[in-house]
Formats: structure tokens, C-alpha cells, sequence
């Protein structure tokens, strides 16, 4: 199952800039781990913010509800970050069900 995730991550004024960058780094290594894995198929920073966006590749809600729980920026940062979880799916599968009358056009 496909997820496409955001991270916002808003420094919390107890953090410094030092401690936010060492668990930035802690979590570059578990993403990289994660994309080497093939779990994380897609991860880009958005330019300018202190934001990700991750494809994320999971059987389950659950499965990716643990997994986030799971990593170093969530545990560290706390209400630091804050995340958006969207199930997606290939738009080819969403367009064969409108041809095939799925979504209620005649078939």
C-alpha cells in the first residue's frame, strides 16, 4: 500500500539549532535506510523549508502508523513535527475504473 507523506518540522523553542540539526542527521540515516530497503521508494526536501515529502511503501495504515512512530525526528521532536498520511494509488488503475464504469459513468 502506498502512502504519500509530509513532514513539517517546526523547531521547538527548547531545541537548539545544534541538538534539531544531530536528530536531522540521526533521521537522514534512517530514510536513507528506509529508501535502500525500497520501504521509501520517493523522499525529496522541499527547498527553503523544513518540510519532507516521502512515498512510502507499507501492507498497512498500521504498518505505517508504527513506522513513524518509530523514527528519530517523531521520538526526538515530539509536537515538532507534524505529519499528513495520504493512501494513494497508480491514477492508470483510477482511469481503467472510470473506463470500466466504476465511478459511475456507463460502461
Amino acid at each position: 500500500m502506498l502512502f504519500f507523506v509530509r513532514f513539517d518540522v517546526t523547531q521547538p523553542a527548547n531545541v537548539s539549532n545544534e541538538s534539531l540539526v544531530e536528530t536531522w542527521i540521526r533521521e537522514a540515516e534512517a530514510a536513507i535506510g528506509a529508501m535502500d530497503a525500497g520501504v521509501v521508494p520517493h523522499m525529496w526536501k522541499v527547498a527553503g523549508q523544513r518540510v519532507v515529502l516521502a512515498i512510502i511503501d507499507l501492507p498497512t495504515a498500521e504498518d505505517l502508523d508504527r513506522a513513524l512512530g518509530g523514527l528519530p525526528i517523531i521520538r526526538e521532536m515530539g509536537p515538532g513535527v507534524k505529519t499528513e498520511a495520504l493512501p494513494i494509488y497508480d491514477y492508470r488503475t483510477y482511469a481503467a475504473d472510470l473506463n470500466s464504469g466504476a465511478h459511475g459513468g456507463s460502461s
